[in-house]
């Protein structure tokens, strides 16, 4: 029979490591450690530490030491706790601090300006293929979609780097066919969260930055939208049947509309609503700041590496996991049962939650899984569920005729 490998080595062994030696050392002042695992039988083997951290009134400061001196040996410590000691996981790699090729970036958001210009044109009324000089009337659409995308992202960003996040750039993705001439941004984050903390500001600072810009621009957009039929802006007569694609209501786009224009919009009886094509001035502003809070609820969901999912893992922890598990199901079975209902938005349910899916539910846990999040963390995180409800919209769009 073999020694498992979680069993802890014999003194005389230990002593014989000097690397591991050093990787102790390097606790000093820092925790008592109690038991020492070696995991493996490489030359530079990951190590548990269990014993009690010392010395600080939270275990922050302490954890964030330690990242410091072992990082002299190209170790990472990952912080949890079992059985009511601190166990320190001390793994032999550390994050690049590299984050990718700027002109990489800088290249696709060019592409991602030319798409959305491409569709903002095309809301406008405008034959770009006939006169390709007429895609700059694309720009209401395109400033305010890219506007939202990018305070979006960069927010992650800075945060991130504020952090010592090993965190990229934005890449945007353009997508000229497309309903929005882009599939959004993606920020690709080179290594684990530090903390519980790092990745609540990370995971919040995104749909922070993203509402700041929708919001104001929604009513904005909302107070320069023309209310009224389809008949009345297409000049058809009354009683001709006229099919239309109709934005979803979240319970904020609805109470903006009624506080603009002094309705609930749609109306039932006449088939009025918020017109978002020409005539409309503000219409195509309108729809970006839509569609920005539908792609903001979208990054909520409580999985994996969604923003949502940062938050969730950073207040409730492994239990997210479970919250996880449930919300897939729930995407899965409410996308199915619009498809059956022949409503074609469940497609965008089922995407997310096979992107939800391939991505992976449960969230990896940071490197310091110990530190909880402080009060006032803890109340922007609820106010967060709060708007995630808010500006929910369970029927992103219906085809609909309007006689």
């Amino acid at each position: 029979m073999e020694r498992s490998a979680y069993e802890p080595l014999q003194e005389s062994v230990l002593k014989e490591s000097g690397l591991i030696r050093q990787l102790q050392d390097s606790m000093a002042g820092l925790m008592i450690v109690e038991e020492i695992t070696v995991l493996d039988n490489k030359d530079r083997p990951a190590v548990r530490f269990a014993g009690r951290l010392t010395g600080h009134d939270g275990k922050e400061e302490a954890f964030e030491a330690l990242v410091q001196r072992l990082e002299r040996f190209h170790y990472t410590p990952l912080l949890t706790e079992e059985d009511g000691l601190h166990v320190i996981h001390t793994l032999p790699v550390v994050a690049s601090k590299k984050t990718g090729k700027p002109w990489v970036n800088a290249l696709l958001f060019v592409l991602t300006v030319v798409s959305v210009l491409f569709l903002g044109a095309m809301r406008e009324d405008v034959n770009i293929f006939a006169d390709p000089l007429q895609l700059w009337r694309g720009w209401p659409f395109a400033v305010s979609i890219l506007g939202i995308l990018t305070a979006h992202e960069l927010s992650h960003y800075f945060v991130g780097r504020r952090h010592g996040s090993p965190i990229s750039l934005p890449y945007f993705i353009p997508l000229p066919l497309s309903i929005l001439g882009t599939m959004g941004a993606v920020i690709v984050q080179r290594g684990p969260m530090r903390s519980r903390k790092a990745l609540f500001d990370i995971g919040v600072a995104g749909p922070i930055g993203g509402l700041i810009v929708a919001i104001p621009l929604l009513f904005i957009g909302l107070a320069t939208s023309y209310v009224g039929t389809p008949h009345e802006f297409m000049d058809v007569p009354r009683g001709q049947e006229i099919p239309v694609l109709q934005e979803g209501n979240s319970l904020l786009y609805i109470g903006a509309k009624a506080l603009i224009h002094g309705q609930i919009l749609p109306n039932t009886e006449t088939g009025a609503d918020v017109w978002l094509s020409p005539p409309s001035p503000g219409g195509s502003v309108a729809f970006a700041a839509w569609a920005g809070l539908l792609v903001t609820a979208l990054n909520l969901f409580p999985i994996g590496q969604f923003d949502g999912g940062h938050v969730a893992y950073a207040l409730w922890g492994r239990n997210a996991w479970k919250l996880a598990r449930t919300f897939v199901t729930l995407i899965f079975v409410w996308g199915a049962a619009l498809m059956l209902l022949g409503n074609q938005a469940g497609v965008t349910w089922l995407v997310w939650g096979g992107l939800g899916m391939f991505m992976g539910p449960r969230h990896p846990p940071p490197l310091n899984d110990v530190t909880p999040l402080d009060p006032k963390r803890r109340l922007l995180g609820w106010v967060m569920v709060v708007v995630f409800i808010l500006i929910l919209t369970p029927i992103p769009l219906v085809q609909t005729v309007i006689r």
